[in-house]
């Protein structure tokens, strides 16, 4: 239909309806002509991961060292790459729904179980924390957690961020925290990095984000953890 010229309005994708900013395309027209397109450090680039350590400090209030950065291609990257270091055959992960698609399926490249926990409306379709606690077991390995979430938009306050904190800490089970739609929040919500709770959970916690919502950069594919 959009083919033919129909208004379609697809809500198929998270993508910003506006184009990368222009300062954006401009810089990496300048390291092209620099000569800057060769082979990089695997794990990313020293000022890359630099700039990303003073990001997640100023508006995350989370302290990581360069070295303690990795840099993919795109969030979804970072996701497969933290399941599978951290996921064996059998472990269970748990999985809000409504989920993200991709959620799952890496799950299953790992040859772990997805567990869902249902949430609804009247909850901000965030799953609270009875529901949570029931549906963890002796093989919980990991909680997937996005906040802001695709597809539902819901938003975890930061009660309910303390509350999850303290029961991965207690059963000792690993958050994945999928931030990639941190800047995407409404109505005065308040986004809440889970890793800045504490040591205890910061130990606990994969933090993963990136530049393809903020930045309206969905092709570029980079990301990070």
């Amino acid at each position: 239909m959009q083919a033919e010229g129909v208004d379609v309005v697809n809500f198929g994708a998270g993508e910003p309806d506006f184009d990368t900013p222009q300062h954006i395309k401009d810089a990496a027209a300048q390291s092209m002509q620099a000569g800057f397109t060769k082979y990089t450090p695997t794990s990313g680039t020293p000022d890359l991961k630099k700039a990303i350590c003073e990001k997640l400090a100023r508006d995350n209030g989370l302290q990581y060292k360069p070295n303690e950065i990795i840099v993919s291609l795109g969030a979804k990257h970072s996701i497969y790459n933290a399941v599978l270091a951290v996921v064996d055959p059998g472990d269970e992960v748990i999985i809000p729904a409504p989920y993200w698609v991709s959620y799952p399926e890496i799950v299953g490249l790992a040859d772990g179980k997805p567990v869902y926990v249902q949430t609804d409306e009247s909850t901000g379709f965030t799953v609270t924390i009875d529901k949570l606690r029931a549906a963890v077991t002796p093989r919980t390995r990991m909680l997937i957690l996005n906040s802001p979430s695709n597809p539902t938009g819901g938003v975890y306050n930061r009660e309910q961020i303390a509350e999850i904190a303290e029961l991965a800490v207690q059963k000792g089970f690993y958050v994945l925290s999928d931030e990639i739609y941190e800047k995407i929040i409404y109505d005065g919500n308040e986004h809440v990095s889970i890793a800045s709770l504490g040591d205890d959970i910061k130990k606990l916690t994969i933090t993963v984000n990136g530049f393809s919502k903020a930045f309206s950069m969905t092709g570029w594919r980079l990301g990070y953890a």
